[in-house]
């Protein structure tokens, strides 16, 4: 008896918003010179934006992370701190001078400047992620997972603190956290890299959870058996899943209902396992083309939706 979960891509769902900017035009222009690699250039198109109008912050945000993309991190964060009280600063400079630290070997101090980042934006889910990845860097995993749970529970549709969470869970004996996380990230990012790699750990973690034997199909996704453990260990062997589950509060299972209501589940589950193997998930869509459409022109414009009332954390389920 084989088990396979199979899922699919979607396509396109991020718009860009591009900012209102006096000096918006001369700023585009020296970011595509930076992308080209030409940083000198880049900065003297910055140079001349900042002569007109010395309080343009996006020129000064430029003019630094040109100096961080040269890897000149001292020179990026004195630019950067100049303007850490200028009204137009975002939670992505503090992050810029925390990384900077970081990467010159002062992680102290780049917990320091998260930490003073998070005063002015305490809802910054790219924070608390940046916050969590120094200690998850040093080994010291546990240090680093109250950090993506308190992202997720102030910034719950920032979907890095789901990513670290789902790949440290996968890869323990608790497995089953990571399924949902993993999900719902794959939900809120839909269609990266940082995507189809979490569909391969989710597909590959699902294959190792399910146990097949002469008596049938036994499950294994966790090791504390929390009432939530049992109820989804049995459901997912019973494949059943909306009438145990419904009694524990994860929306990502009313999302299910809701794509269940609307006869999608069969496409949905292709998407998330879309980098099973043996090109399961394009086999499946070039079979199922029509219905693959329709799914994906119903999903696109109805994600899910995670609020700071019900987005998912283990610690709900277990305390």
């Amino acid at each position: 008896m084989k088990f396979t979960f199979t899922l699919l891509f979607t396509f396109g769902l991020f718009p860009i918003f591009a900012q209102e900017n006096p000096a918006s035009k001369e700023i585009n222009e020296a970011i595509r010179e930076m992308d080209a690699g030409n940083l000198t250039q880049s900065r003297v198109i910055l140079e001349e934006v900042l002569q007109k109008d010395s309080t343009n912050y996006d020129a000064w945000y430029e003019y630094a992370y040109s100096y961080y993309m040269q890897k000149d991190y001292a020179k990026a964060v004195q630019i950067m701190q100049t303007q850490t009280d200028h009204p137009e600063a975002t939670d992505q400079l503090w992050q810029m001078i925390g990384n900077s630290q970081d990467i010159m070997g002062n992680s102290e101090e780049a917990l320091a400047t998260y930490a003073k980042g998070l005063e002015r934006f305490p809802h910054s889910g790219r924070l608390f992620v940046e916050s969590g990845n120094i200690f998850l860097i040093k080994g010291e995993t546990e240090k680093a997972i109250p950090y993506y749970e308190k992202g997720i529970q102030m910034d719950p549709e920032f979907p890095s603190n789901y990513y670290r969470l789902a790949r440290i869970y996968c890869n323990s004996p608790n497995n089953i956290w990571g399924l949902i996380y993993g999900e719902i990230f794959m939900n809120l990012e839909r269609n990266t890299q940082r995507t189809r790699e979490m569909s391969a750990i989710l597909y590959a973690t699902y294959q190792n959870a399910f146990l097949f034997g002469k008596d049938g199909v036994g499950t294994s996704f966790a090791q504390d058996m929390s009432p939530f453990t049992k109820a989804f260990e049995s459901t997912m062997a019973n494949a059943a899943a909306q009438y145990q589950l419904s009694q524990f509060p994860v929306h990502l299972f009313e999302f299910w209902q809701s794509i269940d209501d609307m006869n999608f589940f069969e496409a949905y589950n292709y998407w998330i396992f879309n980098q099973a193997p043996n090109d399961q998930f394009e086999k499946w869509r070039k079979d199922n083309a029509t219905d693959f459409g329709y799914f994906v022109k119903w999903y696109n414009p109805n994600p899910i939706v995670i609020t700071e009332k019900n987005y998912f954390s283990r610690n709900k389920l277990l305390n």
